[in-house]
């Protein structure tokens, strides 16, 4: 007996040792350490109850396993909880008992209601809503009793709150810029996050996902709502008619203005004939009298052309006489040369000869170089003459050109404008015998 004692002591020991080792060296895996702890239950929806960790390694110490999409708030011997994320944890050195809850960490939705209470104008509304909800403190929400309760209460708080303080029409429908879908729910999650009972908690959304008013209000609503839908198709119906009198009436007083511009329009046609006619007789004399003054001015301008022209012709004479002149003198410096050429020779002075035949050399190329100037000036004043009297006779041409050219559109222009009249006044007659042959048929 003793040493069977003895040797289930050794085993326990041994296995103990080897259970020691094994976690030293990290060969037991998580799923194998975690085996046989409890399961989460949330006994309060978002917390389970405190539960003692079991001690393992001869009671040094403890294993933790958070599953995911949970906390777990630790609560150690003699100080404050400590909060772990999923995981597996190993807690050393803590004597005494370890106690841990696991919080629920995933979002969730929490619908509230029907919600039923009265509205600002005393009728029944129902409403119901779905809360979005996390939470946000575990360690507040270990230590709360009923979250979930506390949330439906104060969410159904904050909705009879809204349905007492908006009428009927903005709560079952959207009355002005107030009331719909969106006007509870934003002012329920507004008064939840606000609220100190829900702390811990965070209130993600509130959606209004169902809603029903009064019957007899709906039907009231309703039959006022085909009552003035009735009443405006009525007095649509007689502007419509209004409005297709006063049509006729402008239909008719605007044929008879009509009636009434055509005969003044046949009236300021005749007018406007004898107008443009005597325009006409006018502007033909003007023409004429404009004629009459370009052609005077061409006669003054050839009678200036043949002034210059018998000044360019004396000039020429004048110049011809000059040259004569020149030629004559020429000529007797040539026989005075001659006749002292014959003196000297017949005096025999040598000497004297040479510088009087030097002399007249001299004289005489002075006088052939002036006889060639005077001749280059005078062809130079000729070209020049011709030139100014070629530009004068060209622009003369051009003149006489352009106001031809000018009568002849004023002409053209004048005939268009008359053929335009009469094509206009003969359609304007057309429209007139129309006009006054359908008063006829009606």
């Amino acid at each position: 007996m003793t040493r069977q004692i003895v040797t289930e002591t050794c085993a326990a020991v041994e296995e103990a040792l080897v259970e020691g080792l094994a976690v030293a060296r990290g060969e037991v895996s998580a799923e194998g350490m975690g085996r046989d702890l409890p399961l989460p239950r949330f006994v309060t929806g978002l917390a389970t109850l405190p539960q003692a960790l079991p001690r393992q390694v001869f009671g040094l110490t403890t294993q933790l396993v958070v599953p995911p999409g949970a906390w777990a708030v630790v609560h150690l011997p003699g100080g404050e909880p400590a909060v772990y994320g999923p995981g597996s944890y190993w807690l050393w050195g803590q004597p005494g008992a370890v106690l841990v809850q696991w919080v629920d960490a995933r979002r969730r939705q929490a619908p509230v209601g029907p919600v039923e209470g009265f509205s600002a104008d005393k009728w029944r509304v129902r409403l119901w809503l779905v809360v979005d909800v996390a939470v946000s403190d575990p360690r507040l929400i270990a230590a709360h009793r009923q979250p979930l309760d506390a949330l439906a209460t104060a969410t159904r708080a904050a909705t009879l709150a809204y349905i007492e303080r908006h009428s009927h029409a903005a709560l079952t429908g959207r009355d002005g810029e107030a009331g719909g879908m969106d006007g509870p729910a934003l002012a329920v999650l507004e008064r939840l996050r606000t609220d100190p009972a829900l702390a811990g908690l965070e209130i993600i959304s509130v959606r209004v996902v169902e809603r029903q008013g009064d019957e007899r209000q709906i039907e009231a609503a309703t039959a006022a709502t085909v009552a003035a839908a009735r009443i405006d198709e009525a007095l649509r119906v007689e502007a419509a008619e209004h409005r297709a009198t006063l049509q006729r009436l402008e239909a008719r007083s605007v044929v008879e203005e009509r009636e009434h511009g055509l005969r003044l329009a046949a009236t300021a046609a005749t007018a406007r004939e004898r107008l443009l006619a005597q325009q006409a007789e006018v502007q033909q004399a003007a023409l004429a009298a404009r004629l009459e003054i370009v052609l005077a001015q061409i006669r003054a301008q050839t009678a200036e052309i043949a002034r210059e022209e018998q000044l360019w012709q004396a000039e020429q004479a004048r110049l011809q006489g000059e040259w004569e002149r020149v030629q004559r003198q020429l000529l007797e410096a040539h026989q005075t040369d001659q006749h002292v050429r014959v003196l000297e020779a017949q005096q025999g002075l040598v000497r004297a000869e040479g510088d009087v035949v030097l002399a007249a050399q001299t004289h005489q190329n002075e006088r052939a170089l002036a006889l060639a100037a005077i001749q280059q000036q005078i062809a130079e004043q000729r070209a020049r003459q011709a030139e100014i009297a070629a530009e004068r006779r060209a622009q003369h041409d051009q003149a006489l050109l352009e106001l031809h050219l000018r009568h002849e559109a004023l002409m053209a222009e004048q005939m268009q404008k008359l053929e335009a009249w009469r094509a206009q006044q003969g359609l304007g007659a057309s429209r007139v015998m129309g006009v006054l042959g359908l008063e006829v048929a009606e």
